[in-house]
């Protein structure tokens, strides 16, 4: 019988902290893999990690360094979870580097993961919702057009597209779309809002022949298919 979910690599400077995440990580039916020091990646098969979460400090050839300073010496495509304690790093143009302010309960968790946790059933299904001339891939959350141009968006702003897409034409209040993108979190404020529909709607305005537009009322933020 197969695993329901893959392994998850989990690395932080304190190792109470990487068997506390590990711990987390089980408790929504992951299987976590605790790594000592990050350079240790190198040696590990990538092939079935469905994620990496990391503290904003992790070991670095037995040093102390913050996650952003060795990040680009080890790209790769699996997602990236980082905890810090400024969640307004969380503003990163990379679509795998995800930022959650620490510390991290498991419903928090498992929701940011839930994209790339899916099952061998799961994989049966098209990870594909179409929009208009559109395919939005929900595990990878990229936007390709008719070009096959590939329009990557964060977690968050994937969450976003999907809520308005669902209420096309409906103008969404600020307080619903707390709840149901970020669940009222304690950073989640009007101005955290503000700055994802900004650049969700930037990435929108860059596909040629865009049938959207997403437009800011005084009620709240309404997702328009042209010509409706």
């Amino acid at each position: 019988m197969k695993k329901e979910f893959y392994e998850v690599l989990v690395c932080s400077a304190d190792q109470a902290i990487t068997k506390a995440l590990g711990s987390i990580v089980r408790a929504i039916n992951g299987q976590p893999i605790l790594l000592k020091d990050y350079s240790e990646i190198k040696n590990i098969n990538l092939k079935n990690i469905n994620a990496i979460i990391v503290n904003d400090t992790v070991l670095f050839k037995d040093k102390k360094v913050h996650i952003k300073t060795v990040y680009n010496k080890f790209k790769t495509k699996i997602p990236i979870f980082c905890l810090v304690e400024n969640i307004y790093e969380e503003h990163s143009s990379d679509s795998l580097l995800h930022f959650y302010k620490k510390p991290i309960d498991k419903v928090t968790l498992k929701n940011a993961l839930e994209p790339y946790f899916y099952s061998a059933n799961d994989q049966k299904q098209s990870p594909l919702i179409k929009m208009g001339k559109f395919n939005f891939n929900k595990r990878l959350n990229t936007l390709t057009d008719n070009n096959k141009e590939i329009i990557s968006l964060t977690n968050l702003e994937a969450k976003l597209l999907l809520i308005l897409f669902k209420n096309i034409d409906k103008t969404l209040e600020e307080e619903f779309l707390l709840k149901q993108v970020w669940g009222y979190s304690l950073n989640a404020n009007s101005n955290t809002i503000k700055t994802h529909i900004w650049r969700l709607r930037k990435k929108l305005s860059n596909i040629d022949d865009a049938m959207f537009s997403l437009e800011t009322s005084k009620k709240g933020y309404v997702l328009k298919k042209f010509g409706s």
